[in-house]
C-alpha cells in the first residue's frame, strides 16, 4: 500500500464531503415529501372528520325532525277528537241550554 499524497488526501476529503452534502440533500428532501404528505393526510382526515360530523348532525336533525312530526300529528288527531266530542256535546246540550235561555226570559217578564 503507497501511502497517499497531500492532493490525493485533499480530493478525497473533497468527494466524502461532496458524497455527504448530496446524502443531506436527498435526507432533506425526502424529510420535506414526508412532511408535506403527512400535512396532506391530516387535511384529509379533517375535512371527512367534518363531513361525518355534519352527515351526523343531519341525521340526528332528520330523525329529530321526523319524530316531532309525527308527534304534531298525534296531538292534532286527537285534538281533532276531542273538538269533534265538544261539537257533538254542544248539539246534544243546544236544545237544554235554549230551554234554560227561554225559561229565564219567561220568569224575567
Amino acid at each position: 500500500m503507497t501511502p497517499m499524497g497531500r492532493a490525493e488526501v485533499l480530493r478525497t476529503i473533497k468527494d466524502a464531503e461532496s458524497n455527504a452534502e448530496g446524502i443531506r440533500g436527498q435526507a432533506e428532501s425526502e424529510a420535506k415529501g414526508i412532511v408535506s404528505n403527512a400535512r396532506a393526510e391530516a387535511a384529509e382526515i379533517s375535512s371527512k372528520g367534518r363531513q361525518q360530523a355534519d352527515e351526523a348532525a343531519a341525521s340526528i336533525i332528520k330523525s329529530s325532525k321526523d319524530d316531532s312530526e309525527r308527534q304534531a300529528g298525534s296531538i292534532s288527531t286527537e285534538g281533532d277528537a276531542l273538538l269533534d266530542k265538544v261539537k257533538e256535546n254542544g248539539k246534544k246540550n243546544r236544545g237544554a241550554a235554549v230551554e234554560v235561555v227561554l225559561s229565564a226570559f219567561r220568569d224575567a217578564v
